[in-house]
């Protein structure tokens, strides 16, 4: 193995954090060709969201409908944690102070 191994910073949250329309979008988003669909996977129960793979993510996903709730949790992550990839889990603990939804 190389000396030059990469890290990337990630967090797993609980997809109580997207509302079913956001959910309903993000699935959406995972079967595109282009675009967002290069950088949101669907991974079964949730999603994985390379967010260092485009430019302004947060608008990105503003801009395709994502919710204000949903942008201020992922917005917040990448602010206060580095985040570089999110994971939407469904099994995976809820992140304090958010918003959540039970659907």
């Amino acid at each position: 193995m190389s000396g030059n191994s990469e890290y990337l910073r990630c967090r797993v949250i609980s997809t109580a954090h997207l509302s079913a329309e956001d959910n309903a979008l993000l699935d959406e988003i995972t079967t595109r060709e282009v675009g967002n669909g290069e950088w949101v996977h669907y991974i079964g129960g949730g999603y994985l969201l390379r967010l260092t793979a485009c430019t302004a993510p947060v608008l990105r996903l503003k801009e395709a409908g994502l919710s204000k709730e949903a942008r201020r949790v992922i917005a917040s992550l990448m602010r206060s944690d580095a985040v570089e990839i999110l994971i939407f889990e469904s099994g995976a603990p809820e992140a304090e102070g958010f918003t959540t939804y039970s659907w």
